[in-house]
């Protein structure tokens, strides 16, 4: 985040009836803005817990969701630290702030709701920030998705991703070098084996393993699970059809559209 070696500004999340940011980190406006994405279209903005590079534009995208805090439009969903604090972190997102979307939705565990033609189901995390939640993404005619956002490994973290035909994991760093509250590449390949998704994606990375090389890692752990595995880049795309795709020229993305879904890894 401090570097900006890698992009901490998120995910978009895209399809013809769905426009949703997810985790606006640092630089979440000005990246979206230079990938031609208007944040003034967003329908939700979904804050995975109280971290300052996984919610510090939350706010200004909030303000742009309501067209300058002028329409009560969308949606704020965020894990209770970002809504409310707790004793350790938050609130984050300010009382002026949450008061102008047409919903706010408290992120724990089992919590579920609609965004356009997708269900969202907030998944249970162990992180530092203890109400860190990860998602589920059930979008019609696609498929499912799910995103762990940071979490450790522990017992039971694979059940809700179960089903899935993509996984976004946070993977802070690489094999060998563990860290309390946050994953490995070795915490990832025993996830991965327990869902078995169609393609993984790992992201999230710290400087230990952008040093290592997050392209080795991703290739060891799908030699170890036989799963297709891809480190995140800035700028790639993630086309869910009948297929899963990745773009990372943005010529291509561009002629591409928003024909089917998206995560735009800002």
């Amino acid at each position: 985040m401090i570097t900006q070696k890698r992009r901490t500004g998120g995910i978009r999340l895209l399809s013809n009836t769905l426009n949703m940011h997810l985790d606006p980190g640092p630089g979440a406006l000005v990246y979206s803005l230079s990938m031609g994405l208007n944040p003034q279209k967003l329908s939700a903005v979904l804050v995975s817990h109280s971290h300052p590079d996984h919610y510090t534009d939350a706010e200004i995208l909030i303000e742009a969701m309501t067209r300058g805090m002028t329409r009560k439009r969308g949606i704020l969903a965020a894990s209770s630290s970002v809504l409310a604090g707790n004793d350790i972190c938050g609130p984050t997102v300010s009382k002026y702030h949450r008061q102008m979307p047409s919903r706010v939705i408290e992120t724990k565990p089992g919590v579920s709701f609609t965004v356009g033609d997708c269900r969202v189901v907030a998944c249970r995390c162990r992180h530092t920030d203890p109400d860190t939640v990860g998602f589920r993404f059930e979008i019609q005619d696609v498929g499912d998705i799910g995103y762990t956002s940071d979490t450790e490994y522990f017992e039971d973290i694979a059940e809700p991703y179960q089903g899935v035909r993509l996984l976004m994991l946070c993977v802070l760093r690489p094999s060998g070098k563990p860290w309390k509250g946050h994953m490995t590449t070795d915490d990832a390949t025993r996830i991965i084996e327990e869902v078995s998704p169609e393609v993984a994606v790992v992201t999230g990375f710290g400087m230990k393993m952008v040093y290592r090389g997050p392209s080795h890692e991703a290739a060891l752990i799908q030699k170890r699970t036989g799963v297709r595995t891809i480190a995140a880049v800035d700028s790639m795309r993630l086309i869910v059809g009948e297929e899963i795709s990745v773009l990372k020229d943005e010529r291509k993305r561009r002629q591409r559209g928003l024909e089917e879904f998206a995560g735009d890894a800002l």
